[in-house]
């Protein structure tokens, strides 16, 4: 029932161009009731947006005074607020201090616009998992499940997934040898992100045209770096950075980059879009690898 909702009844995405602008709009028309975000099983783009959203819908209602009226509820079909442990408790932090209700291994399977209802199917291996739970809504934030395109899924280039094959270090195919892949599209056990797509830039350049130009220099290997600037409220934001191969982090500065901080909000409003517009775009921008080692060369967090 999502697509007849959508746009509609109180149910937006910001993962959609379409109705990205609903999601405002119908916010403010909350006055009680319960907030529901989502967040589906598959791999999705930035896994963090799901709950950033939330963040920010809990503070707008605050800012209205209507917060007391207002049950904000996130739900995600994973059994984590976050992937990597120390994101994960610094997340749930967030969430407890500010009373909004995390549900893990919830999945939304159905949304019925009209009734303003949203089901939920428990995933998982608990007593409850296999059942389905219907939540009244006045607001709901849908994330979409998301899976490959069709066009790669169908072709030799996929994996069982549908996602090109590429060894993860190099991001040459398993097959191909003339095929290199990075970013969304790729098979790389990693968070599908801009920072991972710009660090991944570097290795398979170096790869790739080593290739053609025949040299014996050995592969530059990636790994696994990604980074999730999780957005807590304004002039807030926990920047969290790590590998999505070992689940270490891999934090740029040297502050505990898990709180929440303003420097971290200044960086990822003002400074990376500069960035990706004037140099990611361009091929110039690798990632923070160069600026890690003189801004946290000790890597102390």
């Amino acid at each position: 029932g999502l697509e007849a909702a959508i746009g509609k009844n109180g149910v937006a995405s910001n993962y959609s161009p379409q109705y990205v602008q609903n999601t405002y709009e119908f916010l403010q028309n909350v006055r009680q009731g319960n907030a529901l975000f989502t967040m589906p099983a598959t791999p999705v783009k930035c896994a963090g947006a799901p709950q950033k959203i939330a963040y920010l819908a809990d503070e707008l209602f605050r800012a209205k005074g209507i917060r007391n009226q207002v049950d904000v509820n996130y739900y995600t079909a994973l059994g984590k607020i976050f992937a990597i442990d120390k994101y994960a408790d610094a997340m749930n932090a967030v969430a407890k201090s500010r009373d909004i209700s995390v549900n893990l291994f919830h999945d939304l399977v159905a949304v019925d616009g009209p009734a303003k209802q949203a089901t939920f199917k428990i995933l998982g291996s608990g007593p409850r998992a296999g059942e389905s739970v219907t939540v009244p809504y006045e607001f709901l934030h849908v994330t979409p499940p998301m899976k490959p395109y069709d066009f790669i899924k169908r072709s030799a280039l996929a994996n069982a997934a549908g996602f090109v094959d590429v060894n993860q270090h190099t991001l040459q195919h398993s097959k191909f040898s003339n095929v290199y892949a990075l970013g969304d599209c790729s098979s790389l056990p990693t968070s599908k992100t801009a920072a991972a797509a710009a660090a991944q830039s570097r290795v398979l350049k170096h790869n790739l045209l080593s290739q053609i130009k025949g040299s014996s220099v050995p592969a530059l290997e990636y790994d696994g770096y990604t980074s999730c600037p999780l957005v807590t409220g304004k002039h807030k934001l926990v920047l969290a950075e790590f590998s999505g191969y070992t689940g270490t982090p891999q934090e740029t500065f040297f502050f505990n980059q898990a709180n929440e901080h303003a420097f971290s909000y200044w960086l990822t409003a003002d400074v990376l879009p500069a960035v990706y517009w004037n140099s990611m775009l361009k091929g110039t921008w690798n990632g923070p690898s160069a600026i890690r080692k003189v801004a946290n060369p000790t890597s102390a967090n």
